[in-house]
């Protein structure tokens, strides 16, 4: 073999320092890139996570009051805070007993802001997994508003002017029976690595219910 080829050939055998380098560094960056897709991805499952969280609890709550307003004979609203930017209402539903003549019930309603969760009679709870026993770091929810207000009345974060006319031309006994629920609910993820933002989502479940049993014969008790 000539000289000069064997020459060529040893000087390409093996890395020399300056590739071996350029190799950890490209290796370094696509394992960075990957950290931060990965985290990214994280993140956003946990957000979801979380929002689908208080989706199903916000739409429970209304649910279950819509369902005890429309059988119940009367509704008292106690406000607990009210401005403009938040109202925070206490809501006693009185139902007749189907069993017993002329026995009333009454479950009071009221929001839990503390723990962010709407309890009725001071203890039962609507859903005992929310909010959520172990929440992420930096995860917490805020009850912003749990309001029930006659029919044309101003409701929160939202005009109600078409609703007012049309009170004027209803009949009393229907403006009287009927409310609109409102329940907001404040999802936040506060930053917890610098360069990182404080995060929320604000979201307003609502419903409007019809008492019929507050202008029926069945407010009198049960007849024979």
């Amino acid at each position: 073999m000539p000289l000069n080829l064997k020459r060529r050939l040893g000087r390409e055998e093996g890395w020399t320092f300056i590739e071996a380098t350029l190799s950890v560094v490209l290796i370094s960056i696509m394992i960075l890139g990957l950290t931060i897709v990965l985290l990214a991805f994280r993140e956003h499952l946990d957000r979801s996570w979380g929002l689908r969280v208080m989706d199903q609890y916000g739409n429970d709550v209304v649910e279950r009051l819509t369902h005890e307003l429309r059988n119940a004979t009367d509704v008292t609203v106690r406000h607990q805070i009210n401005n403009p930017s938040r109202k925070i209402d206490r809501i006693d539903v009185k139902f007749l007993d189907p069993y017993v003549h002329n026995l009333y019930h009454t479950n009071y309603w009221r929001a839990d802001l503390r723990n962010a969760r709407i309890l009725v009679n001071n203890n039962n709870e609507i859903d005992p997994t929310f909010p959520p026993r172990q929440p992420g770091r930096g995860e917490y929810y805020v009850i912003q508003n749990f309001s029930l207000t006659p029919f044309g009345g101003e409701t929160p974060n939202r005009p109600n002017e078409l609703e007012r006319e049309e009170s004027f031309r209803r009949k009393p006994e229907f403006v009287e029976s009927t409310y609109d629920i409102t329940f907001t609910i404040r999802y936040n993820r506060s930053a917890l690595r610098a360069g990182e933002h404080n995060w929320f989502v604000e979201r307003e479940y609502r419903n409007k219910v019809y008492l019929r049993n507050k202008n029926l014969i069945v407010k009198k008790g049960i007849t024979d």
